[in-house]
């Protein structure tokens, strides 16, 4: 338990955003949650200890600060070959309605609705689920649906949340066909986790819920529609070029892409460009920027909160020495004056110097409309640039709300565990809001909401391009 303690201690004070907008009521009932969960598992829970921490998941509401991430069950060995699971591939509505994608076993159909398992509604397990999942609540969900629920090697999905609960088979899975009022009832005597995974592979079910990702996607692509209307897609603000990022800390092949797209653009003249960040779940900050120099000479003010501990004022006063946003002598002073700055106390930066970005006009800018798509995948610098547009006058942005919050957080530090010390606990120190009128802890506006339809999110569509082109062409 004083492990626990000391997590959520960290969590609440020594985390730049805290307790992120979560109210004392709902965070005291995540404590409390967290600290039943330990009960249970001191008196005759047979799981892995770390299982509890999935709990945590309740008091934080950002992706960048996942404490377990998705993946961590699988990776340090807790979750074995010969497990048996469930042998659903679901996603979940809105609402925690659970349907069917995938049954391995090949006994409930496509789309049947999940009603209850072993006794326990679907429903309610679904949404206790997403609310410990990483991410803001609306990220959280996207992401769950589209990463998490189809592998069977990630925690945060419907078949691992019941195998780290306990709730073990025979598995009685009451589901309704769809558009069908009747349910029926198939008992399951599970399915192995290394069968179900190599039955996601081989199906090609892998391949496909990869292509559904952006970041699986070429980073940038540019298509001409017509009329002067074109899309731009950035699927990530990564080249994706690992050995560069590695080797020179540089990711030339996102520049040369975006260079050749605008060149593209401007030969075909277009006066209406869409600006697809739809699928974009991030990348690095100086491609936002580079992205921005195409599409406006307007100065860009940056504003940073760091929240200044131990651990991170070394990695905070190397961020500043390599920021190409201050001068050599407001660097030196912003170093000099982290070095300065007692343990455990916020600053934000416009307080000490002003950081500012000037955009560098490149030979293709471009000058015409702009609109920006985005959806709740939408998140981290992607919804940065999104947020940027709207700003700086650039253009409007249209879909469903990004998946994060104003207040992006960045930069984490390494943070001792008192016993897992094998386990890496990285706590973000930084956090950026675009505006100052921006609520840090709420979702960003919308210039033109586009509905996501609940038949194309079932059939895992989103025609929200299809929608806003009509618009333009309106």
């Amino acid at each position: 338990m004083d492990e626990l303690d000391f997590i959520i201690d960290c969590i609440e004070n020594r985390y730049v955003s805290g307790r992120r907008g979560i109210g004392d009521e709902e965070w005291q009932q995540g404590v409390e949650a967290v600290g039943n969960r330990a009960d249970v598992f001191f008196d005759d829970y047979d799981g892995y200890y770390v299982y509890i921490w999935k709990y945590l998941g309740l008091l934080q509401r950002d992706s960048h600060f996942a404490f377990p991430d998705g993946g961590m069950f699988n990776r340090e060995g807790c979750f074995t070959d010969d497990d048996i699971i469930l042998p659903l591939w679901v996603q979940t509505w809105e609402d925690g309605t659970v349907y069917n994608v995938k049954d391995y076993i090949g006994r409930i159909p496509k789309y049947a609705e999940i009603v209850c398992i072993n006794g326990y509604s679907a429903k309610e397990l679904a949404l206790r689920n997403r609310a410990m999942a990483p991410g803001e609540p609306a990220y959280a969900m996207a992401n769950m649906n589209s990463y998490y629920e189809p592998s069977p090697l990630s925690w945060p999905n419907l078949a691992n949340f019941l195998f780290t609960e306990c709730i073990y088979p025979p598995y009685t899975v009451v589901y309704r066909c769809y558009g069908q009022t009747e349910t029926d009832t198939v008992i399951y005597n599970g399915i192995r986790r290394e069968d179900k995974q190599r039955a996601y592979r081989r199906s090609g079910d892998k391949r496909r819920a990869k292509e559904e990702l952006g970041f699986a996607r070429k980073p940038i692509t540019y298509a001409n529609m017509g009329d002067g209307v074109g899309v731009l897609t950035i699927n990530s603000f990564w080249g994706k070029r690992w050995s560069h990022m590695l080797l020179f800390g540089k990711d030339w092949r996102y520049e040369r892409l975006l260079r050749q797209a605008m060149r593209r653009i401007g030969r075909d003249g277009i006066d209406r460009l869409v600006i697809d960040v739809s699928l974009n779940t991030g990348g690095m900050a100086e491609n936002v920027f580079y992205t921005l120099d195409y599409l406006t000479d307007k100065p860009v003010d940056i504003t940073y909160t760091y929240l200044i501990t131990d651990e991170c004022r070394e990695t905070a006063k190397n961020n500043v020495d390599r920021s190409p946003y201050l001068s050599e002598a407001d660097r030196e002073y912003m170093m000099h004056y982290i070095d300065s700055v007692p343990d455990g106390i916020r600053f934000r930066t416009d307080t000490v110097r002003r950081m500012r970005y000037l955009p560098q006009r490149p030979t293709h800018g471009y000058d015409g409309e702009v609109y920006v798509l985005t959806s709740h995948q939408t998140y981290s610098a992607a919804q940065m640039f999104a947020r940027y547009c709207q700003v700086l006058g650039v253009g409007k942005v249209a879909g469903q709300h990004c998946g994060g919050y104003n207040a992006v957080t960045g930069n984490a530090a390494r943070v001792e565990l008192p016993v897992s010390r094998w386990m890496q606990f990285q706590v973000p120190f930084r956090e950026e809001v675009i505006s100052p009128d921006d609520e840090p802890y709420a979702y960003p506006t919308m210039d033109i909401p586009i509905e996501h339809p609940f038949e194309e999110w079932l059939h895992r569509e989103n025609r929200s391009l299809e929608r806003l082109l009509r618009m333009i062409e309106e």
